[in-house]
Parts: structure tokens; sequence; C-alpha cells
């Protein structure tokens, strides 16, 4: 089984916190029963990321992808969410870990922006 972990920066404000979940039940929902769909917060909220890994852990997981859920490549994606997961993964040197380009960095993303300003 694998899991995808959509990680995001996590909010004061409850309701930017409910899209992310949002997010991860709909993909849930078009996923199939071998991908484990879990979400995870850096701050200021649960769960953390921690929290997530350890669900798949515990769900038997052998591959675990972790998207971090971030336009641009700051401290979060290049040393934040790498620090965690390379904890997280002494403890667990047995399971895999993929850590995924952050959002800004996906296929199709200019063009999405370019059709959602023109709409």
């Amino acid at each position: 089984m694998e899991a995808l972990i959509i990680v995001a920066h996590g909010s004061k404000l409850e309701s930017s916190n409910q899209e992310i979940i949002n997010i991860a039940n709909k993909i849930k929902e078009q996923a199939n029963d071998n991908l484990l769909v879990e979400y995870a917060f850096l701050e200021l909220t649960e769960p953390s990321i921690f929290h997530s890994l350890t669900k798949a852990v515990g769900k038997k997981c052998t591959h675990i992808k972790i998207f971090p859920y971030f336009l641009a490549a700051g401290k979060h994606v290049k040393i934040d969410i790498p620090t965690e997961v390379k904890k997280f993964q002494k403890l667990n040197p047995e399971i895999k870990f993929t850590l995924l380009p952050h959002i800004g960095m996906c296929k199709g993303i200019e063009e999405m922006i370019i059709e959602n300003s023109l709409t």
C-alpha cells in the first residue's frame, strides 16, 4: 500500500485549513483502494507531518509520497519538510519516502493560471 500526504502551511483561520482537508477528501474519492490519502500541516494546527507519517506506517504503507502544497520553494519546501521526512525516515528505514515537487512546479500550473484569469 502507498500513501500520499499533502503538506500545507497551516493557518489560524480554520476555513483555510478546511480547504486543504477538502482537497485531500476529493483526492481520496478518486484514489484507488491501495492509496491512503492524508494531509498534514507544518504550523498552527494539526495533524503534523509526524502524525500523518505515523498513521501511514500504521496502515502498513511501504511507500509514502509527500506533496508540498506550496507555490514557491521557500524555507518550508527546501528545509522544513525535508528535515521532518528525514527524521522520520531514520526511524523507519524500511519505508520508501518520496518528496514530490511542490505545487508551484507542477506541470500545467501556468496554463491553469491563464485559464482561470481569462474566465
